[in-house]
């Protein structure tokens, strides 16, 4: 196969070569005949023509002489006598004309006996003597002088016209030269494509038919071997290999059957209902619990509206939907009974990350709905119990300490002051937990309102100032230009500012900022909170946010760890989030984002 290749392209690459060769000769000479034109021919007609401008220029001071110009036409005649004799020079040196050095001579003698004839003239102080010399010699002498000059011009152009005919007619039979062997080479070129393809590509095309058939899935493909040669080997290859797939088919879909089968026996051990959803959202597999629990559903679409939207988006390629809290379980109805279904739904990829299908895995946690309610009423019952008895001993330390039923002694004062202080403390962890209950239980009624960042951050600075200032630091406000409108509740909104402010200045250093700023984040409004303080430890940063969560080392504040946790339980209400961003000894800033609105105000 090689040889046949290489004999085939030989042939084109030796002709190339010699259409090469061919063409550089061909140049050469056409260079050549150019040069002659522009270096002899050229040179001959330059030369005449100057000599023939400054014979006119003598003639003319000879002219001027008799018009009684004497000393202009002295020194117009020493000017162009040089140059004649200098361009005269240059004609004798560099004849290559046939003639040209016989027409020369004759110029060199008669500009040799002008030149004699103007020293005379030159000598005579006659004007009568000077007159009868040029009509009667010099002139004559000088339209002699000119007549050789265009005889000398003439012939160096009729040698250019001749030596341009010369070069057209070279061009032209290499054109015609080159076009005859370039249609050879194209014959031959044509001639070793055919050549080369009934060698070459037809056996490869039956290889290629055969590779996309493969490539469907039929693999009972045979090649036939028809040459001894590289394609022959390929195509016994291409068999051997064929032969090798129908094999490994058979063991892989073998070890998918054994796969599928421990896949599915380990699934249906899972007391959670599994289900597996192919790219259009067609159920594929099943475990029995999630059998049981379609069966058991009280309805005729199959899975709750909310567990297909987050399993529609996630296989559009959403990010895998996986919440924590039980704030997010469906209420369903199974067999007339309530439940509240966890829905976890997970994009499976394969190896190049392309999106093939999704699991569903839906947690029964109505059990743990119920203790959560129950502790969420159990919280807000005894914190409501507690207040009303709280606000009578309230009442009773404000009235000891206006001394109206007694005078007290300093350490009366004293323990009357710490116990007031206590009950103040004790009322405000009364009031947030009755406020995360309600919170929780969405018994909070919420009014919504269209504000701008600028104008809720505006109005809620006067009120946070205090809170700043009591700490000896400085509130500093910051609001990027043109921020969306958002809707928030004026209140709730108010307190989450209120926390985090409050939080920023208690733990800045006296005299550092608290920056209080809105800018865009994508489509929400992020507002945040920035201090100067030591930082929250990274290994606390994710635990910020927990009811009754306080970091090591601040125990000696007057909160009781659920601030944070309310103002996330607000800021959730509002559709939005709230995050931290810290490095440990460089400060804080607290963020919450809100998504931009464009609605009226809805209560």
């Amino acid at each position: 196969m090689r040889q046949r290749i290489f004999l085939g392209f030989a042939s084109i690459i030796i002709l190339c070569i010699g259409i090469g060769l061919y063409a550089l000769w061909s140049f050469s000479r056409v260079g050549g005949a150019l040069d002659v034109i522009l270096r002899d021919n050229h040179q001959c007609v330059l030369a005449g023509q100057a000599m023939k401008e400054s014979a006119e220029r003598l003639d003319s001071a000879l002219s001027l002489a008799l018009a009684g110009e004497e000393e202009r036409a002295r020194k117009l005649f020493g000017s162009y006598a040089p140059v004649f004799e200098q361009y005269l020079g240059h004609e004798r040196g560099s004849i290559s004309l046939p003639g040209e050095a016989k027409i020369a001579d004759k110029i060199k003698q008669a500009a040799e006996r002008y030149q004699g004839l103007a020293k005379k003239f030159w000598s005579a102080s006659d004007l009568g003597t000077r007159r009868a010399m040029y009509f009667s010699e010099l002139l004559p002498l000088f339209t002699d002088i000119q007549n050789n000059l265009h005889q000398v011009i003439r012939t160096g152009e009729e040698n250019m016209v001749r030596a341009d005919r010369q070069a057209r007619t070279l061009s032209a039979n290499s054109t015609r030269t080159m076009f005859a062997v370039l249609v050879v080479g194209v014959g031959i070129a044509v001639s070793v494509y055919f050549a080369t393809q009934r060698a070459i590509f037809r056996p490869i095309q039956r290889l290629t038919a055969v590779a996309k058939e493969l490539g469907n899935g039929n693999l009972d493909q045979v090649v036939p071997v028809q040459s001894n040669d590289e394609i022959g080997a390929l195509a016994a290859a291409f068999n051997k290999l064929s032969a090798k797939l129908r094999a490994y088919r058979q063991i892989t879909a073998d070890q998918i059957l054994r796969a599928r089968q421990m896949t599915e026996n380990t699934f249906s051990a899972f007391p959670d209902a599994i289900l597996a959803l192919t790219v259009d959202g067609g159920i594929d597999f099943a475990n029995p619990a999630a059998e049981e629990l379609l069966k058991g559903l009280d309805s005729e679409i199959g899975l709750p509206l909310r567990i297909r939207e987050e399993a529609e988006n996630v296989l559009k390629g959403a990010k895998d939907y996986m919440p924590t809290s039980f704030e997010k379980a469906v209420p369903v109805r199974i067999h007339e009974h309530e439940a509240y279904l966890l829905p976890r739904v997970i994009g499976m990829r394969d190896e190049s990350d392309k999106l093939f299908g999704a699991a569903i895995v839906l947690q029964d946690v109505t059990r743990f709905r119920l203790m959560d309610e129950v502790k969420t009423n159990l919280v807000s019952t005894v914190s409501h119990e507690l207040k009303t008895p709280l606000s009578s001993i309230r009442m009773g330390l404000h009235l000891l300490l206006e001394e109206k039923i007694g005078a007290l002694n300093p350490k009366q004062l004293e323990l009357l002051l710490t116990a007031r202080e206590d009950s103040e403390r004790l009322l405000r962890m009364i009031n947030d937990l009755l406020d995360l209950a309600r919170l929780e239980s969405g018994q909070t009624r919420q009014r919504f309102e269209i504000v701008s960042p600028g104008t809720l951050i505006k109005n809620a600075a006067p009120d946070l100032k205090p809170l700043v200032e009591a700490n000896d630091a400085r509130l500093v406000t910051d609001t990027s230009a043109e921020l969306p409108d958002v809707a928030v509740d004026l209140r709730q909104i108010g307190h989450v500012f209120s926390n985090l402010v409050a939080n920023a200045a208690r733990h800045s250093m006296p005299g550092e900022d608290v920056v209080l700023s809105a800018k865009p984040i994508g489509k929400s409004v992020r507002f945040s909170v920035l201090d100067h303080g030591p930082g929250i430890p990274k290994e606390f940063q994710s635990r910020i946010f927990e009811r009754f969560f306080r970091v090591p080392g601040t125990e000696d504040s007057t909160g009781v760890g659920l601030g944070l946790a309310i103002a996330k339980e607000m800021i959730v209400s509002h559709g939005g989030r709230i995050g931290l961003q810290c490095t440990s000894g460089k400060g804080s800033e607290f963020y919450f984002d809100l998504p931009a609105t464009s609605k009226g105000v809805k209560a």
